[in-house]
């Protein structure tokens, strides 16, 4: 089908409960607003035709509707058909066939025909309970628009999903939501769509329904997770932009790499498999000691540069950081090289010095008895590889992790790793991802699957959206604690940090962890391993047991 640009829009309102013929008239005007703006692709919010707070799981099946007959699809058909415009919206579906209650989500075509059927899948604490948990899996389907996903609010929040559909050549995805937290806008929504290269447009609701406050936050983003429109809080009304689908065919990122065929699908395999099969099932019933259940976690922006080419200042840096009671350490990528992205002949010199660095951060972290993440490049036979190793509170190695997503310049020289460890230590479980491994959410998915409690990221960041829509969300999708340690001299420099299991208070990274561009800055935080072991983002919505893994197939497809 030819693509071709065309305008969106993302309604923001509020539905009434159980009155349909109020939901009915308010969708009808702003589709008649939409229209006279030039839309042809209006989307509305979770339960659009029904309102979201029930009082019992009978109340919602006496309100449920069906998606051929019931008065609010009914009346979203006839307003595709009349307009010629494709019409998506949350609803409350009764499933005859199953007798089950879904929360759905449905698009009409220019005919007003049901293009799209998508039942959610991440369900939060009160939908279960009086929904069933989604069985249509991740669809997508073509339009004169161009290939089109639907997914309903929390899905947002199941990097597999979003991933899923764009693997299945998704170009836009349509939101339908009831947003409770500005994060989930302001952040996740343009977090998504930057990782996966596609258009969102997310529609939600504004005000107070019984004892849930919406917030707003409809929003337009484009494939590069930057903001086309959005409706601002606490009001209600429409975003509109133009979309141009062709730009979701643009993957690139950096000078010569792309966010899709990036992807080590080969290595993913621990994302589809049944929860039970995982280490993290069960992870939150083994015991700790609370005494001995709080790490003292430090990303270390120091790092030898062009200027300062001698390791000594590094090694002090380290030393001091352990001294002051840092118990787990972090050093930015290829910590020991003078440039941020070391060539062939410079990664092969500083491979033969690899054996010695470690011997003398050995000896830091047995003198404090800490642990150390040395980023590095390590020979193996006629090979090189990126790799970060672990050195011990005894001074012994753990493990390293060999770099499983390599940039097209780290190709030239370096050997991909294929696995993603997660180490028992003394200060938790612990995983790696290096650089640009963490523009792949299967990294940190592959993490968190393993039962990590901290993830180390050694970085030489490029972009600020690695930073400002990536960081947090790594941390909280896998309710690890996540330690960034930057360069300084890279594209997009400083700004290491220690993200917490349960995020910031605030979105806005660069307001409640302000940017540091110094040499030798560190950025320590507690980390209580009690909070990293418990999964649930709030009450029986836990980030791993309620995956539906059977859904992930393009996940781990060739």
């Amino acid at each position: 089908m030819t693509k071709r640009r065309f305008r969106a829009a993302a309604v923001q309102t509020l539905a009434r409960l159980g009155d349909y013929d109020h939901n009915i008239s308010l969708a009808t005007s702003y589709v008649e607003e939409a229209v006279r703006q030039g839309c042809e692709l209006i989307v509305f919010p979770e339960c659009m035709d029904t309102g979201y707070l029930f009082d019992s799981a009978q109340h919602a099946r006496d309100l449920a509707e069906t998606v051929t007959d019931g008065p609010f699809v009914k009346a979203l058909s006839a307003l595709a058909a009349k307009h010629g415009v494709y019409i998506a919206s949350g609803i409350t579906e009764w499933d005859p066939a199953k007798n089950k209650i879904f929360n759905s989500g449905v698009m009409f075509g220019r005919k007003g025909e049901l293009a799209c059927h998508y039942h959610k899948q991440f369900l939060a604490t009160h939908d279960q309970n009086w929904f069933a948990f989604g069985e249509r899996g991740c669809p997508v389907v073509d339009t004169d628009l161009g290939r089109i996903g639907l997914l309903i609010c929390f899905d947002g929040r199941i990097p597999e999903i979003f991933r899923a559909m764009t693997l299945q050549g998704a170009e836009i995805i349509v939101d339908m939501a009831n947003f409770f937290a500005m994060d989930q806008a302001d952040m996740w929504g343009p977090a998504r769509a930057y990782e996966n290269g596609v258009w969102l447009v997310a529609a939600t609701k504004a005000g107070h329904e019984r004892s849930i406050y919406y917030p707003g936050g409809s929003m337009i983003v484009d494939p590069k997770g930057r903001v086309a429109a959005k409706v601002p809080y606490d009001t209600h009304g429409m975003a509109v932009a133009d979309v141009d689908p062709d730009m979701a065919a643009d993957k690139s990122i950096y000078a010569a790499d792309d966010k899709i065929a990036g992807r080590r699908p080969e290595t993913y395999g621990a994302l589809a498999l049944p929860y039970e099969q995982t280490p993290v099932y069960g992870i939150a019933d083994q015991p700790l000691v609370p005494s001995r259940s709080v790490t003292k976690v430090a990303a270390v922006q120091m790092h030898m540069t062009a200027d300062a080419a001698n390791a000594d200042a590094v090694f002090e840096m380290v030393d001091h950081t352990a001294k002051l009671g840092a118990k787990v350490l972090i050093l930015p990528e290829y910590a020991f090289s003078p440039t941020w992205l070391p060539n062939a002949e410079e990664a092969a010199l500083q491979a033969e010095s690899t054996p010695a660095i470690l011997a003398r951060l050995a000896g830091i972290a047995k003198r404090y008895g800490c642990l150390i993440g040395a980023p590095m490049v390590e020979r193996e036979g006629d090979r090189l590889y990126a790799a970060t190793v672990l050195i011990g509170p005894d001074g012994a190695e753990i493990g390293r992790y060999r770099k499983t997503h390599l940039t097209a310049e780290e190709k030239r020289w370096a050997t991909a790793g294929d696995a993603y460890p997660v180490f028992d230590t003394p200060f938790g479980r612990i995983g790696v991802m290096s650089g640009f491994d963490a523009v792949f959410p299967e990294t940190s998915r592959c993490l968190g699957v393993g039962a990590a409690d901290i993830v180390l990221w050694p970085a030489a960041l490029r972009e600020p959206f690695e930073r400002e829509l990536l960081a947090v969300p790594r941390a909280e999708d896998n309710r690890v604690a996540l330690a960034l340690a930057n360069r300084v001299d890279s594209p997009y420099p400083g700004g290491s940090m220690v993200v917490p299991p349960t995020g910031f208070p605030l979105w806005d990274v660069n307001v409640v962890a302000p940017r540091s561009l110094t040499l030798g800055a560190v950025m320590p935080r507690h980390v209580d391993l009690a909070v990293c072991r418990q999964k649930m983002m709030i009450p029986k919505v836990d980030m791993f047991a309620n995956r539906l893994t059977d859904t992930y197939a393009p996940l781990v497809a060739a």
